[in-house]
């Protein structure tokens, strides 16, 4: 529940950042700069994050976190500029740490075998909160009341039950680290490269972050280019993604890990982004449209359990495992928006999604003809 109600408050913002962006004079590399100033705070914040849970616990992690993310959205509410609009999404970045916990508590609570279908019940849950707060979002710019404000302050809120929820549910933990923040962390992380296999998962789930999140960031302009739609439709269209998100991480993807490995679910996921960034290139109407956003829902809700459920199996210290990867995530939301948005207005969205199509193939040969994950896994 505290991870549906942060995440719900994430998603309220979302679908008209863009366009504010655009309101207060930035151009449309700005306003995928917008989603990349978020993720360039978060990819310095989330090892911090990762250690933190480990030494202070899930339950204070959750209380610190929420704190600093309600305060980043009432500077996003008050926020008249530009500026002021990246500062208040810079904090919200360095706040992402709830995300983390969230991932560290289901990784601690789960053995091996039932891991994979705890972090998709976890990412149903985020599903929920996504579909959620674009649905309420898309119901309050379409009730007329001003856009850049009113889905901001309810996500204030939002998040303020979400950490009422954090202090009530979630048990602070027992035995505490005596470690602190500072030793070993980045000896800890850094080590994670050097062992082959953490090191393949690193790359892998980086790189098929770097895509989607660059597909994340185009997406909202894209539309309201191709097919005229504003900032309502695009919240209705990422409600109904994050529906397709619920149905498979929260019943198929633990079924599939037990058939086919995480290995097997992997690959299935890469096929399903291959097709889904493929539909999206020639679509050309709302049915054709709904279809790749479709099989690009399914890819990632495929993708992204089994890919963490490996690091969590490998990695000594799930807390610096979990920030690591939301660290890469983040470092490819940094980079993904402002060069696929120039790329995006240079060249087109359609040729970026047929590479983006190529790449997933690319990926898909690597490790079934190197084997660059274990067939065990």
């Amino acid at each position: 529940m505290a991870t549906f109600t942060y995440v719900c408050a994430l998603a309220l913002v979302i679908p008209f950042l863009p366009f504010q962006v655009l309101k207060f004079g930035g151009s449309y590399v700005y306003a995928g700069g917008i989603f990349s100033a978020f993720s360039a705070a978060s990819f310095l914040s989330a090892p911090l994050w990762g250690r933190a849970c480990e030494n202070w616990g899930v339950r204070k992690t959750l209380l610190i976190s929420g704190t600093l993310t309600i305060c980043s959205y009432y500077s996003l509410f008050i926020a008249t500029s530009l500026q002021g609009l990246y500062a208040a999404r810079i904090l919200a970045g360095l706040s992402a740490g709830w995300l983390i916990a969230c991932q560290t508590l289901v990784a601690k609570s789960t053995d091996d075998e039932q891991r994979t279908k705890g972090l998709g019940l976890l990412g149903a849950a985020f599903g929920c909160g996504f579909a959620s707060g674009h649905i309420l979002s898309a119901w309050l710019i379409g009730a007329n009341l001003a856009p850049a404000k009113t889905p901001v302050l309810v996500a204030c809120f939002v998040s303020l039950l979400a950490c009422l929820i954090a202090t009530s549910i979630v048990m602070p933990k027992r035995k505490k680290n005596s470690q602190t923040l500072a030793p070993h962390r980045w000896r800890n992380l850094l080590s994670m490269f050097r062992v082959k296999s953490l090191a393949i998962i690193i790359f892998i789930y980086f790189l098929v972050s770097l895509l989607f999140h660059g597909f994340e960031g185009v997406f909202a302009l894209w539309i309201e280019e191709a097919f005229t739609f504003g900032p309502r439709k695009v919240a209705g269209l990422l409600a109904y993604s994050s529906i397709i998100v619920i149905l498979v991480q929260g019943g198929i993807v633990g079924t599939l890990a037990r058939r086919l490995g995480e290995r097997g679910v992997v690959l299935w996921g890469l096929v399903f982004l291959l097709l889904g960034f493929i539909s999206l290139a020639i679509a050309i109407n709302i049915a054709t449209l709904l279809g790749a956003l479709t099989l690009i829902a399914i890819g990632i809700s495929l993708n992204n359990p089994a890919i963490q459920s490996l690091m969590s199996k490998k990695s000594k210290s799930q807390g610096d495992g979990f920030g690591l990867l939301q660290s890469l995530a983040s470092l490819s939301r940094t980079i993904a928006p402002f060069g696929f948005a120039l790329f995006a207005a240079t060249w087109g969205g359609r040729l970026l999604f047929v590479i983006f199509a190529c790449t997933y193939l690319l990926i898909f040969f690597a490790i079934t003809t190197f084997s660059l994950l274990s067939k065990k896994a």
